[in-house]
């Protein structure tokens, strides 16, 4: 807090009382609760640059873990898939705007408080959410694959510390293209507009089941071939 000279008048005296107070409660006495943008595409953004922040503050510049990254992704995905269709373009627009907010927020150190209401705005992305995932279908093979080939392009544009689940992922991705285009080779009647369809609306699907890494599990475990 910034002082000002010795008061000179009772009413100085209150104000220079009322900023103490103030500068008080913005510091960690009862840190001021965050209000996120109405944007929601924008709020992503935050909360994305914002959970990266984090991280860099907790573990230094290395690498994020695989959880980190897909905790931080979820933000970007969920902001891109609005409508109920994930947009590709829109994941590419917020994830580079959340870079950006993620140096603003380590310069000035002041990430800490949006993780509460990011929680409160994206409640999909916490501990617990996924309960398991829809029926064996096409349409939910196509969400696993779609799952896994966001992740690892958003992976892939971030420094993330070898884990054996990443290699998982890249197993999985590659044998469920080949379930795909076998699909694609025995039904004709399906163009290259329709499949994309497919593949925007399992993107949104997946990630409102809950965290990304938690639906990856699910789907390795039910797809992956040894």
């Amino acid at each position: 807090m910034r002082h000002g000279r010795y008061r000179k008048t009772s009413r100085r005296g209150t104000a220079l009382g009322i900023s103490a107070a103030a500068s008080l409660i913005l510091s960690g006495c009862g840190a001021a609760e965050i209000t996120l943008p109405a944007d929601m595409e924008e709020s992503a953004a935050l909360c994305y640059g914002a959970t990266l922040a984090l991280a860099q503050e907790q573990d230094g510049t290395g690498p994020l873990t695989v959880d980190q990254a897909g905790h931080a992704a979820h933000f970007i995905l969920l902001g891109a898939s609005l409508n109920g269709v994930g947009e590709p373009t829109k994941v590419e627009q917020i994830g580079a705007r959340g870079k950006t907010l993620q140096s603003k927020f380590v310069a000035e150190k002041n990430a800490a408080p949006y993780a509460a209401a990011c929680a409160k705005a994206f409640p999909e992305t916490q501990a617990g959410t996924f309960k398991a995932l829809p029926p064996d279908n096409r349409d939910t093979r196509m969400m696993c694959y779609t799952l896994s080939t966001v992740l690892l392009q958003i992976f892939a544009g971030s420094e993330v510390a070898p884990d054996a689940r990443a290699e998982t992922y890249i197993k999985l991705n590659s044998q469920l293209d080949q379930s795909v285009l076998e699909e694609l080779q025995a039904g004709s009647d399906i163009n290259p507009a329709e499949l994309a369809g497919r593949a925007m609306r399992g993107m949104a699907q997946a990630v409102r089941l809950g965290p990304p890494i938690d639906v990856m599990k699910a789907c390795g475990d039910r797809y992956l071939k040894s």
